[in-house]
């Protein structure tokens, strides 16, 4: 399988950073809008129900007193008025009006009441014209409307008194009026903001509503609305509607509050076509981002990879032009000396030399991982724009400290704890770019001060990162521990990665033994054979399946009492 170049590398993690921040961008705008939809969906209906529960408790309380006057002492002297002197008669009315006016005070809503009495042809009534009385009686409230003009509208209602058939003396007849106008100022309270409309909707005579409605909507309303109290999302006319609706059943009438969505969400609509600008925006600078690196970094490493297969093949007259004065100035030139020093020396000295000296540069190479070093470079840039500072001196400070290490080259040893901090900087760094990556390392104090040669555990934890867990999706894990036995120092390295069947294993285990240099797994057949060549015996890497499911490497080295 060929293996992908730094360049297209670089442009899948652009789009693997891309896809998820449009992905949880969208759905954060999605979940926004739901919640808000529903928040005023909640709020509506609670309104709804206390304003519904006020107007039919304001009603229960006319009917309260409409039952009361049938009951009062007056109204039942009124039956047999013709029985009283014309004084008592005068005063008699002027009792049971002044009752009226009182029960009509008393009301939170605009009432008339009227008491008639059929037997006599008169009546006694707060309003300033007797009024006729409305046949057929209503013994609930009914709607009455006025073909002259919509503002006098009325809700009536009628107590009969005596309520059975047993009649003494004659029958009296009350009537309240209740307004429309009073169920105006009454949806006046619902009208919170000067978007949203309330009214009372009934399919037969229509709405009533303190600003102008468009009927077309009231019907679209009640083509949707399936139960008495509920909620409804609707289209009409191009715009979408929050609609919440309560049945009163005292006036079997509904209540509707209509809000217009879109200028509800508008700032999130605002806040979508940003993320929709600012995607562009990124993809635009991603192209940029991409060209600038097939340019400025693909194309160089390109040359400098084509000329070192060239010195491979013995081809030390290869150079490589060198270009504007940028990161890889220094390096062309560096190579381009390098490689006339090579051939310089191959004309001097022997075949043997010649090869240690081609071993030497091949491990100088691959200590430069410019990958890495990018990967690094665009975290901390990355996250320098959110202004997550703390992550940015977080990398700074790993990265600085395994360079500074790495860059040591004219040191051929250290201490195992040096090699143990390089380990650290360089988990900790893959852990900060990639969270799904966890660490532990577990060292005995005693082996802190052993001397080994440098760079030995490093190539083994880089080569379980790229092919162990890197291509893992889930937690990622990897465990250093060291022992000391009788026969040697050991140090090893697990993953939890895919791992290698059996055959594979072994097919590795003996590349390790090759003389020739491979082009994969070469950092472990460097360590492995630099522990051959100076520690012998039982030293060198052994190859097993991990109890953590990925693969095993055990580092063993055996002590010995000469210095190199």
């Amino acid at each position: 399988m060929k293996r992908l170049t730094l360049f297209q590398q670089a442009v899948i993690i652009l789009l693997l950073l891309l896809i998820p921040t449009v992905l949880i961008y969208s759905y954060s705008n999605y979940v926004t809008e739901q919640v808000i939809i529903d928040d005023i969906h909640s709020r509506n209906m609670n309104r709804l129900d206390v304003s519904v529960n006020q107007l039919e408790a304001d009603l229960d309380q006319i009917s309260q007193f409409l039952m009361a006057l049938s009951i009062d002492s007056d109204i039942s002297s009124l039956r047999n008025i013709e029985l009283y002197s014309p004084y008592e008669k005068v005063s008699l009315k002027e009792d049971v009006s002044e009752k009226l006016r009182t029960y009509q005070q008393l009301s939170n809503l605009l009432v008339d009441v009227t008491i008639y009495m059929p037997n006599n042809e008169s009546a006694i009534t707060t309003m300033p014209v007797f009024p006729d009385l409305e046949t057929p009686l209503a013994n609930s409230w009914h709607y009455v409307a006025d073909e002259n003009n919509r503002d006098n509208d009325y809700f009536i209602r009628h107590v009969r008194y005596p309520l059975n058939n047993v009649v003494i003396g004659n029958e009296v007849i009350i009537e309240a009026r209740v307004y429309t106008q009073s169920i105006r100022n009454h949806l006046d309270d619902l009208v919170t903001t000067n978007l949203n409309n309330a009214f009372l909707f009934h399919q037969d005579f229509g709405v009533i509503t303190t600003a102008e409605t468009d009927l077309s909507i009231t019907e679209t309303i009640n083509h949707h609305m399936i139960n008495q109290n509920g909620t409804l999302n609707i289209h009409h006319e191009g715009t979408q509607y929050l609609v919440s609706y309560v049945q009163s059943e005292a006036l079997d009438w509904i209540l509707i509050d209509v809000f217009p969505l879109d200028e509800l969400l508008t700032p999130v609509y605002k806040s979508r076509n940003f993320l929709y600008a600012s995607v562009v925006l990124m993809i635009l600078f991603g192209g940029l981002s991409g060209w600038l690196l097939y340019k400025k970094i693909h194309i160089p490493i390109r040359e400098l990879s084509l000329a070192v297969q060239r010195i491979k093949r013995a081809d030390y007259a290869v150079r490589i032009p060198v270009g504007h004065n940028n990161e890889f100035h220094k390096l062309t030139q560096g190579f381009n000396e390098m490689a006339q020093q090579i051939q310089t020396l191959i004309e001097q000295v022997y075949e043997e030399k010649i090869r240690s000296q081609e071993a030497s540069l091949k491990l100088m190479q691959a200590q430069i991982n410019p990958h890495f070093l990018y990967n690094c470079l665009f975290y901390i840039k990355n996250m320098a724009k959110v202004q997550q500072t703390d992550a940015v001196e977080a990398m700074a400070l790993h990265l600085g400290q395994y360079f500074r290490y790495r860059t040591k080259v004219e040191d051929e040893k250290t201490t195992l704890n040096e090699e143990i901090d390089l380990i650290d900087h360089f988990l900790s760094i893959h852990a900060l770019r990639k969270k799904s990556i966890t660490y532990s390392i577990s060292i005995p104090k005693e082996m802190y001060s052993l001397q080994i040669p440098s760079l030995l555990l490093q190539p083994i934890v880089e080569n379980s990162i790229v092919h162990g867990i890197e291509p893992l999706l889930g937690k990622a894990y990897i465990r250093v521990t060291g022992t000391i036995t009788e026969q040697c120092n050991m140090v090893t390295i697990e993953d939890n990665g895919n791992g290698l069947s059996a055959s594979s294993r072994e097919q590795l285990t003996a590349s390790l033994e090759e003389k020739e240099v491979l082009q994969e797994g070469y950092g472990m057949r460097n360590v492995h054979q630099r522990l051959i060549k100076k520690y012998g015996g039982l030293s060198g890497l052994y190859i097993s399946e991990s109890e953590l499911g990925g693969l095993k490497v055990e580092i063993k080295w055996q002590e010995i009492n000469d210095e190199e």
